[in-house]
């Protein structure tokens, strides 16, 4: 198992479709989406600020380039965020049912 971390515009329409697509799709597990983060950066020598959310995506490993070829065609940025974490303990039976296809 792998999660992804990836933050996306404050647009719902867009991102719940986005969402339900990952979950139909079988190729993520979860998805959690936590709202109204702010994020600051500098881009061509000024800061910015926006409002994102942030992505919390849970997918088995064997999945990790169909999701990242699929997310890099359809994310809204041009070069969006994407930060993958292999958690060395997970909850067995958590596990099991993340990689279960029901």
């Amino acid at each position: 198992m792998i999660v992804a971390l990836t933050t996306f515009p404050n647009d719902g329409r867009k991102l719940k479709n986005f969402i339900q697509w990952l979950i139909r799709s079988w190729m993520v597990t979860c998805v959690n989406r936590v709202n109204y983060v702010k994020s600051y950066y500098m881009r061509e020598g000024k800061l910015k600020s926006e409002q994102e959310k942030i992505l919390l995506i849970k997918l088995p490993k064997e999945n990790k380039d169909k999701f990242s070829a699929f997310f890099k065609k359809n994310h809204p940025y041009e070069i969006p965020e994407l930060l993958f974490f292999s958690p060395e303990d997970v909850d067995k039976a958590y596990l099991e049912r993340v990689l279960a296809k029901k």
